[in-house]
């Protein structure tokens, strides 16, 4: 291992001081609205902080940095998108503002305040399975950028994985939601300063700077490098797939869980459009690194074992280039960035397996009615049954994460980046109709919301599937099995249908329930 001891020294000063923010915490959990969403009482400053750090998280360099490393400068339209999405909503207050003026805690619990007990537990299925999914790659390669930045032996991979995971539901058993505002503002600090570092050290360096890495990329990828319309990885079907989802996206819990945490909608507007500024950056950034990190492993005096690994290239690279010192801030912005998103996620994941279906099942057994109570319960698990089951699965989810990383890494299709789309369009897909619609058709209903959420997770769950087994897909939907774009696409489109063409041939037998939005500040 190459770090040095300076180095060292501030990377367990800094995870030293996350674990005591964890203990203090704790006497600020009161009941489940404290735990899930911090009393619903963040200030625009905290709320920023903490949603660009979960935003910005170790698995979103790394999997940014492959794409880099993979298709030079083209994915840089993806930051583009982002932004001017996340800016117009913040704006507009499209789906934000509404979805805070329930006073919901979790996406699931909006179905049962618009449609049914029984979509809110589909949903709440549905959700906690792609969430899941999604979250499969983060501990590994958060594990791999560690390993390879710091020099470490390439099989010690899992058992840093498994000492990141202790650490973070250390401190998010302990305080929940609060815990994770906290230590996210940190985060975000040091994450910012890594940033600017690192591309200011890959710039000055003299076997990189820009015109190292832009002839390189010119040499070995040509136009592909640049035109993310012509590279076969991305054009039109990707570009108009992800302006859709970069709207529909935010629905995503970890990412809606800020939102619906501030003190009102006003604010929770204005988090999205100043995060949306930050979106441009947390993309671009980590994709320079990997144009840089390819660039390295294609100079002539390159001797590491990396020229074809985009994810442990990039950390090695800036393992060898950045001064003691910078090193260890880097690292532990790295770490921060691994907290900030695996706390994150593991709430999220936790609070939606609990509120939305175990609660609601013990609901339907006993036969309670859909109501909120004053505890903001709905009639299933008390608020510190809750608490009690949400930091259970936290434990559980975070050993199945480290058990998908240990074996099923490399068995995955496509790039970390496709993965992670693939997976959350299992759920973005049915929002389409349930969220979308819900929130401003007057006649959506449950029956359509039934018919959106099936028919938006068949598509990629199908993919899933028939990609472990391509011998036996047929040749008509092969196209579906290769590209994943076509795939996101089609179910984006089929969970609109699903639920228009369902609510309109239900109205008299299922009426939709209204929302009241008149006094919506």
């Amino acid at each position: 291992m190459h770090l040095h001891p300076i180095d060292l020294l501030i990377v367990l000063v800094y995870v030293g001081g996350t674990i005591a923010v964890g203990l203090l915490a704790r006497s600020a959990i009161h009941g489940i609205s404290d735990f899930l969403v911090a009393g619903r009482a963040l200030k625009t400053h905290m709320a920023v902080a903490t949603m660009v750090s979960t935003g910005l998280g170790l698995v979103t360099v790394m999997y940014f940095a492959q794409e880099g490393f993979v298709n030079g400068f083209s994915p840089f339209l993806i930051g583009v998108i982002a932004t001017v999405a996340h800016i117009i909503i913040g704006k507009t207050g499209f789906l934000v503002s509404r979805l805070r003026h329930l006073q919901v805690m979790t996406i699931p619990e909006m179905y049962e305040v618009k449609y049914s007990r029984g979509v809110r537990l589909l949903g709440g299925c549905i959700l906690g399975l792609a969430g899941t999914l999604n979250m499969c790659l983060f501990p590994i390669l958060g594990s791999k950028f560690v390993v390879g930045f710091t020099g470490m032996p390439a099989d010690w991979v899992n058992y840093v994985m498994v000492a990141m995971l202790t650490i973070v539901v250390v401190y998010t058993l302990l305080g929940g939601m609060v815990s994770v505002v906290l230590t996210d503002f940190a985060q975000f600090i040091l994450l910012a300063l890594g940033f600017v570092l690192g591309t200011y050290f890959i710039l000055d360096h003299p076997d990189l700077g820009w015109d190292t890495i832009v002839g390189s990329l010119e040499r070995h990828k040509g136009a592909d490098a640049f035109d993310p319309i012509g590279n076969i990885s991305y054009g039109w079907t990707f570009v108009i797939y992800f302006i859709a989802i970069s709207f529909v996206g935010i629905v995503w819990q970890p990412e809606m869980s800020r939102p619906l945490s501030t003190e009102d909608s006003l604010v929770a507007r204005r988090v999205f459009w100043i995060q949306g500024i930050t979106s441009a950056g947390r993309a671009v950034i980590p994709m320079f690194w990997g144009c840089a990190a390819f660039a390295w492993t294609h100079l002539p005096s390159y001797t590491g074992a990396y020229a074809a690994d985009g994810q442990s290239a990039v950390p090695e690279m800036l393992g060898q280039i950045l001064p003691v010192g910078v090193a260890g801030l880097l690292l532990a912005g790295m770490f921060a960035a691994f907290m900030s998103t695996h706390d994150s996620y593991l709430l999220a994941w936790s609070g939606v397996i609990v509120r939305d279906v175990m609660s609601p099942i013990k609901a339907m057994l006993a036969g309670s009615a859909q109501s909120r109570g004053a505890d903001d319960t709905w009639g299933g698990l008390s608020s510190e049954r809750e608490i009690y089951w949400t930091r259970f699965c936290v434990i559980v989810l975070a050993l199945l994460l480290a058990l998908f990383g240990m074996y099923f890494i490399n068995r995955l299709p496509e790039t970390a980046f496709k993965w992670m789309y693939l997976t959350g369009t299992i759920y973005f897909a049915g929002t389409v109709g349930t969220v979308v619609l819900g929130l401003y058709w007057s006649k959506a209903n449950s029956v359509g919301a039934y018919c959106a959420l099936t028919l938006g997770a068949f598509g990629p769950l199908n993919f899933l599937v028939m990609s472990m087994v391509p011998d036996i897909v047929p040749e008509a939907i092969r196209p579906f099995v290769e590209n994943s774009n076509l795939t996101n696409l089609a179910s984006l489109v089929l969970g609109g249908l699903g639920m228009i063409v369902g609510s309109l041939l239900t109205q008299k037998s299922h009426p939709s329930r209204p929302l009241d939005f008149r006094d919506m500040n």
